[in-house]
């Protein structure tokens, strides 16, 4: 019972969060946390039931099953992404993580059996690796769950975030940005929409701002120029939302924010940091790409978190410590 209630809590305060601001990194945690209270409950309160005894012993089995499944795949990507994109360390997180999926569990391993003292260290690393993907798999989830939301009002702007320009041209990637948000425009809201506004300052290798490329394409588009508004300073997404919202009658008017598909939810925090009433919505992004884009996404998230995440590291891995000093001691004493 104590699970189950813990479970309750958690989803209240996860409704709660939710309808008091959708664009909040603890509506997933409190989800997903709630959920697994809620799975343990259920098997205390049933028993020596067979039917979530089955469903646990193949959940565990899926969750082995997965590591090197899932290794595989990034690893597969890793190399899809270095012919495809080039080499760089962005490029590279993918096919890292998956060896890192396989070659941290072995390491582990290898070194409690070669160094049976090194139990508290393993178990630390452990346990951390644990708090990691706890967080990912919240990040992941409410990121899926955000990018099916339909806006809670019309919008009166739409904001179209740069990603850089080919010299003068509009790439691919930006490309679907905009086509996304021309598809917005000629929409059921968009009746509502006074302005798009195409937000990207220019780079050193640009050839121009690309606020200022961005409004040509949505003209060939037929988007007429009377329905732009360029904003053509931001280097930043922060500085793209800031910027743009200086440029509308309202600063408090609802916004459609248009962004590609792994960059959404983190595109939504900071809307809610920059004080717009916004909602962000994804172009659709290369298959290949969303997997090292993803995991981009997750870091960056984490170093905007990252006093809350080292304060529940220290936390975490003073519960393991304790004990193995604790058990030393007890040792030392019995001795």
């Amino acid at each position: 019972m104590p699970f189950l209630a813990v479970s309750s809590i958690l989803l209240v305060a996860a409704t709660i969060s939710f309808v008091t601001d959708r664009r909040r990194l603890r509506n997933g945690v409190f989800l997903v946390a709630g959920v697994i209270f809620g799975w343990l409950g259920l098997l205390l309160v049933a028993g020596n039931n067979s039917i979530p005894v089955i469903m646990t012993l193949t959940l565990a089995v899926l969750l082995i099953v997965s590591g090197p499944i899932l290794a595989l795949f990034l690893v597969l990507n890793g190399i899809v992404m270095l012919r495809r994109e080039g080499r760089s360390v962005g490029n590279l997180l993918s096919l890292l993580t998956g060896l890192a999926v396989v070659a941290v569990p072995l390491l582990l391993a290898v070194l409690q059996t070669v160094v049976p003292g090194l139990g508290a260290v393993t178990s630390v690393v452990a346990v951390v690796a644990g708090y990691v993907g706890f967080v990912f798999v919240s990040y992941l989830v409410y990121s899926l769950i955000y990018s099916n939301l339909p806006p809670r009002r019309p919008p009166e702007y739409v904001v179209i975030l740069g990603s850089g320009l080919n010299g003068a041209s509009v790439p691919p990637l930006l490309a679907s940005r905009l086509d996304a948000a021309v598809r917005v425009y000629r929409g059921k809201h968009g009746g509502s929409i006074k302005a798009l506004i195409p937000s990207g300052g220019q780079g050193t290798d640009e050839l121009l701002p690309e606020g200022t490329a961005m409004a040509r394409y949505l003209q060939q588009q037929g988007v007429p120029p009377g329905r732009i508004i360029v904003e053509g300073r931001a280097t930043t997404t922060m500085e793209n939302l800031e910027f743009s919202r200086r440029l509308m009658e309202r600063p408090d008017a609802p916004v459609t924010v248009v962004t590609s598909s792994y960059h959404v939810f983190r595109a939504a925090m900071f809307t809610r940091r920059a004080g717009l009433r916004a909602h962000v919505t994804g172009a659709r992004t290369a298959g290949y790409f969303i997997p090292s884009a993803f995991l981009r996404e997750f870091i960056a998230i984490l170093a905007t978190y990252r006093w809350i995440n080292l304060v529940s590291c220290a936390a975490i891995i003073a519960g393991p410590l304790a004990g193995a000093i604790l058990s030393q001691a007890g040792g030392s004493l019995l001795r």
